[in-house]
């Protein structure tokens, strides 16, 4: 009986300490856009809030299977992002993933 109780305070002191950590995420960007700098290259930026972002695209290869292209490097609130399409790529579905 001793190992349930144990078991159920373990339960709700948990169940407490998620509910504390999940308050609102303040340190994402936000007002965040993409668009089509060239015809090979996806760009997007954010110009609200803290963190970092990078774009993504997919790229349509005629003839060949198409794939998804990330900006290698995270970028600042405020920069640009760009992802390139090689291969003869052509981007579409462009988005912004965020940290």
């Amino acid at each position: 009986m001793k190992r349930v109780g144990s078991l159920m305070t373990s339960l709700a002191l948990g169940a407490g300490l998620m509910m504390a950590g999940a308050g609102p995420a303040a340190a994402d960007p936000y007002d965040c856009r993409t668009w089509y700098k060239s015809s090979t290259t996806a760009a997007g930026t954010c110009t609200n809030g803290t963190g970092e972002f990078r774009v993504y695209t997919r790229c349509d290869r005629p003839w060949a299977q198409d794939y998804t292209v990330y900006d290698p490097t995270w970028r600042r609130v405020g920069a640009t992002s760009t992802a390139i399409c090689h291969s003869g790529g052509t981007p579409y579905g462009a988005g912004l993933q965020v940290h």
